[in-house]
């Protein structure tokens, strides 16, 4: 008995160990190169830059994400933020949000949806991708959603995230 206890902790052990080193990893490649950082930063500087606040969504999609990470690019006023899942290795979901200052052109193919509250929803596919657009508080807010995930994502549930932006 003894000995089966002493084998079960080695492999628990082991297994922490290694979760803990997949999820150290994950975070150096994406902080410690500097191109992305933490979700909070990201957003000071985006709204320092274009001297106005950013309303986010208070929604988030029906889907698991391990990680949380974004960046701001001053060139497109773009920012960005990734949420990742490490058990599968897959982006799930990214949100991007940049000043509402141009009509976007669209596939022949998207489809729009009207939103209880007045927003229009523009959704298409591009590549493995299923791309959701709307217009709110002078910003476009675009989510990407990777195939895998678009399988437990409606585009009910994104129109309610899209809503949700206060």
């Amino acid at each position: 008995m003894g000995k089966i206890v002493f084998f079960l902790f080695l492999i628990l052990t082991f297994h922490m160990n290694n979760a803990y080193s997949i999820t150290t990893d994950l975070e150096k490649i994406y902080l410690e190169n500097g191109e992305y950082t933490e979700v909070n930063k990201a957003i000071q500087e985006a709204m320092a830059f274009l001297k106005k606040d950013i309303p986010l969504p208070t929604r988030l999609p029906s889907i698991s994400f391990t990680h949380v990470f974004a960046s701001f690019n001053q060139k497109g006023s773009q920012l960005t933020i990734y949420y990742l899942d490490e058990n599968n290795g897959k982006k799930h979901y990214n949100l991007v949000i940049i000043p509402n200052e141009n009509d976007m052109s669209y596939p022949n193919d998207a489809k729009k949806v009207h939103l209880g509250n007045g927003q229009e929803m523009v959704y298409f596919k591009s590549n493995d991708f299923i791309i959701y657009r709307t217009v709110a508080n002078d910003f476009e807010y675009t989510i990407i959603v990777d195939k895998v995930s678009n399988n437990t994502i409606t585009v009910d549930g994104i129109g309610k995230i899209f809503t949700s932006i206060v």
